[in-house]
């Protein structure tokens, strides 16, 4: 099974800026892992050192372990090592994209590709409250990035209306008539992909933790239910923005369905957390992000529907075409007169968003592609709609795709200066 998501794995690295010793430095290397940088992250955890980033997103010191941790605390400390690799486990078998490839495949030369080491705006405004927090925070704030609970809840297990989304709502009414829209504009059957919002605070319930541990990750019932009830306690404070900081559900996925053993049949889905609009509303990209990336997430839909994912390549580049493809299916329909009609300067804001979310982990399994070739998708499809004529004429799905993979070797093709 193959779920998409669009960022989770970076924010996890800059959340990780603040340098923990020995065990989180471990449990480091697994929230950051699908990052430019997390390949650095690994190296410095695998020896035992103390993380730390060049990147100062949150301008946190680092920390070292307390001597007077509480107990649960002291428990899940002691066991990160065991929980980063049961959550690895998972990840991978559920196909999200938050692990290093082991064998690190070589899928394209990262010295011929432009890349920015700079931290994006909206990696540093979102990780902005994680300064002030203790160390015990910290820890459950990094279970929540390792785990993603409120996101695999809203993805894979039951849920219940009526739907909001935001953390008061705010995204309610353009996501949902985003939805309507992209169900008609696009010729896939999709009358049974169910749209369901993941709210940071709903891990302030320890059972809905619970459940995720237990029914997804397969964790045991003692160690899932001291870290339900851990990270349950250390979200519900203001420090921790009761449970609704943006970084908490940074992220949205799109899930086929299947059956999943422990679970049974999965519906389709697109989970939408409330963090990945939240957080872009805070560079400015608010009346943007919330149809980009549901328009985004809907096209993974597309090509669960019509069978466009590659098997046949390593899975750094598996993971680049779906992206990119999902980037250039989101922008035909923002840009198109029967889509969103979006004009120039909104089309702008919509590429900035993709220019920050492109990434440089060439070697990585859930690689994006590169902030050039997301810009190049983007744009290339705004130009697909612009110059179609008749203006208001949609291109079947199938369409569309044969003339992006036609194009695809120009929109990855080298563009660091000689």
């Amino acid at each position: 099974m193959r779920m998409r998501t669009i960022w989770a794995a970076a924010v996890a690295v800059a959340a990780l800026t603040t340098g923990f010793t020995a065990a989180p430095a471990h449990a480091a290397a697994s929230a950051s892992a699908g990052a430019a940088s997390a390949v650095a992250v690994a190296s410095s955890a695998s020896a035992g050192t103390v993380v730390t980033s060049a990147s100062a997103a949150t301008g946190a010191a680092r920390l070292a372990v307390p001597d007077n941790l509480s107990p649960e605390a002291q428990y899940l400390l002691d066991r990160l090592p065991e929980a980063r690799a049961r959550a690895e486990a998972v990840s991978e078998k559920l196909g999200l994209d938050t692990t290093l490839q082991r064998a690190l495949i070589n899928a394209i030369d990262p010295t011929q590709y432009e890349c920015s080491n700079a931290t994006p705006p909206v990696v540093a405004a979102i990780m902005a409250p994680a300064a002030k927090w203790n160390f015990e925070q910290l820890l459950a704030a990094l279970h929540v990035l390792i785990y993603n609970m409120a996101l695999i809840d809203a993805a894979y297990l039951p849920q219940t209306g009526p739907f909001s989304y935001g953390p008061h709502g705010e995204y309610t009414n353009a996501v949902t008539h985003t939805y309507r829209d992209l169900r008609n504009f696009w010729d896939i059957p999709s009358g049974d992909i169910e749209l369901v919002p993941a709210h940071g605070r709903a891990m302030l319930d320890p059972e809905l933790n619970y459940r995720v541990f237990t029914k997804v990750y397969g964790l045991a019932d003692a160690p899932s239910r001291v870290s339900a009830d851990f990270v349950a306690k250390q979200l519900n404070s203001e420090a921790m923005g009761y449970g609704d900081l943006p970084m908490f559900t940074f992220n949205a996925y799109a899930a086929p369905g299947e059956v999943l053993p422990g679970i049974g049949q999965t519906p389709k889905r697109i989970a939408f957390g409330d963090g990945v609009m939240a957080g872009f509303d805070l560079v400015g990209l608010g009346d943007v992000a919330p149809k980009a990336i549901l328009a985004h997430e809907f096209g993974h839909h597309i090509q669960f529907a019509d069978n466009l994912m590659r098997t046949d390549l390593p899975a750094p580049e598996a993971s680049r075409w779906a992206e990119l493809s999902a980037d250039a299916f989101s922008s035909y329909f923002l840009t198109h007169a029967r889509g969103t009609a979006m004009q120039w300067k909104r089309v702008q804001l919509f590429s900035q968003l993709f220019y920050q979310i492109g990434d440089c982990g060439f070697t990585v399994e859930g690689h994006h592609g590169t902030p050039t070739q997301r810009m190049r998708s983007a744009l290339w499809a705004y130009n697909v709609g612009n110059s179609a004529r008749p203006q208001g004429h949609i291109l079947p799905a199938l369409t569309f795709f044969d003339l992006f993979k036609a194009q695809y070797p120009q929109l990855i093709a080298p563009d660091a200066p000689n």
